[in-house]
């Protein structure tokens, strides 16, 4: 009997393995950046570089200084080429000097839900209740508030003044009772285009109120 009691555990014990699942995220969600660099695409899609198509161009960066300062550049770069500019590496060298100038460029998050807070109940042996959902809805937002002025090196009068330029991104989901996220926004929308992939993503409809108005 002593045999097969043995046998048994060792056969529970095969049967009964567990592994270990190693996960690691980095310190900037994927979503995170996305929301970052959209808005500066957004923003710097707002620039007429037709004033300066063709020049070459010196970009003065030492105004620069925001989340994410290589994309602002390297977007910027892309814009001046797209127009026929080229890049050089000294101003004595450029006909035009480009000043670019960051006044804000980060993401926000706001979160909201109903129901039933986590508790822990301070019994004998202490209890914490989870928390109890009903309805919750997330909503974060990237925004870049960019300033390019570009003037002629040599009589330093300006060619180019962009003003504030101002945008926004986001990425909205919503969720009744656990039945499952309904995403939306820019940033969705723009992973959807580029990918294919939209197993997770569920537009909200778009309802048309009155001429002219519509209600998301």
């Amino acid at each position: 009997m002593s045999l097969r009691l043995f046998l048994g555990a060792v056969l529970v014990s095969i049967l009964c393995g567990c592994a270990t699942i190693k996960q690691s995220d980095t310190a900037r969600t994927g979503v995170e950046q996305l929301l970052v660099s959209c808005a500066i695409d957004r923003s710097l899609d707002r620039v007429d570089f037709r004033p300066i198509s063709g020049a070459s161009v010196y970009v003065e960066q030492k105004y620069l200084d925001c989340v994410d300062k290589n994309y602002v550049l390297v977007a910027t770069h892309q814009r001046l080429l797209k127009n026929g500019c080229t890049l050089v590496e000294k101003p004595e060298d450029a006909q035009v000097v480009l000043e670019i100038g960051s006044g804000g460029v980060g993401t926000d998050r706001q979160e909201m839900f109903v129901g039933i807070p986590e508790i822990s109940v301070p019994v004998p042996v202490p209890i914490n209740i989870p928390k109890l959902s009903f309805y919750s809805r997330m909503r974060a937002n990237g925004t870049a508030k960019l300033t390019l002025i570009a003037y002629d090196s040599k009589s330093k009068q300006p060619v180019l003044n962009s003003g504030n330029m101002l945008a926004r991104s986001d990425h909205k989901s919503w969720n009744v009772l656990g039945s499952g996220h309904v995403v939306s926004g820019s940033v969705p929308n723009e992973l959807e285009r580029a990918t294919g992939e939209s197993e997770s993503l569920v537009q909200v409809p778009t309802l048309t109120a009155g001429k002219g108005t519509t209600v998301r």
